[in-house]
């Protein structure tokens, strides 16, 4: 698994019907700037370690850039989602914030956006969407590894499928900030039009000038920065 330097699990028309408005990818960009600064789990060696989010926020958090995420996810709970997964604890509604998180099983090797989908309809996203108003944004955020996400019989897209069906008429995001290293040779177009074919599909990541975002398709077309870069 490749560490993530940044996050959230989560939020992201074409086999589901999406939300009317859209996310503000420099709002976004804010948020996963937070995450990264006040979420982001450490390895031993402190380096980032690969997690999974996603948080249920106003749709003004994604939208209108005068937002501050800390309003609904204030510092104190961040710092504790932090701890626990820096402890490779879970959290599942831990805090007031509708927030849900983990990294990987390291007993089953189960990765973290597949431990937050599933089972579709009895998955931590379930409890989420739970609490979660229909007109909110919903935001999960995660680094796609395209062999085991999408490719292999533990594909996440079913859990997608699940996420959006509950959730029509609300503003959904998935956005992933690094690429696995052993896809990053890949042609990963195909299976990154998979993903924003049920949920719209973010990259945020960082740059000389902060973290920045963009969606990565529109009309059927891939944003190459969300692909890996060409040597």
């Amino acid at each position: 698994m490749v560490p993530l330097r940044g996050l959230i699990f989560l939020c992201l028309l074409h086999l589901c019907v999406q939300g009317i408005q859209g996310v503000n990818t420099a709002v976004l960009a804010k948020m996963m700037q937070y995450f990264y600064d006040n979420v982001q789990p450490k390895t031993q060696s402190q380096t980032d370690a690969q997690y999974a989010i996603a948080i249920g926020v106003p749709p003004d958090q994604c939208t209108k850039e005068g937002s501050d995420i800390q309003t609904v996810f204030p510092q104190k709970d961040a710092k504790l989602v932090k701890e626990k997964l820096s402890k490779g604890e879970k959290c599942f509604l831990c805090t007031s914030s509708k927030v849900i998180a983990t990294r990987p099983d390291s007993k089953t090797k189960e990765h973290s956006e597949h431990i937050l989908l599933y089972p579709p309809l009895k998955s931590p996203m379930d409890e989420l969407l739970k609490k979660t108003d229909k007109d909110s944004c919903v935001v999960f955020f995660n680094s796609p590894c395209v062999k085991t996400c999408i490719q292999s019989e533990d594909n996440i897209l079913a859990g997608l499928s699940n996420w959006i069906n509950q959730r029509k008429e609300g503003i959904n995001a998935f956005i992933f900030q690094e690429i696995w290293q052993k896809d990053k040779k890949k042609d990963l177009q195909e299976e990154f039009l998979k993903i924003n074919a049920v949920v719209p599909l973010y990259r945020c990541k960082k740059t000389s000038n902060g973290m920045a975002c963009r969606k990565c398709v529109e009309n059927n077309i891939m944003d190459p920065f969300c692909l890996p870069e060409k040597k």
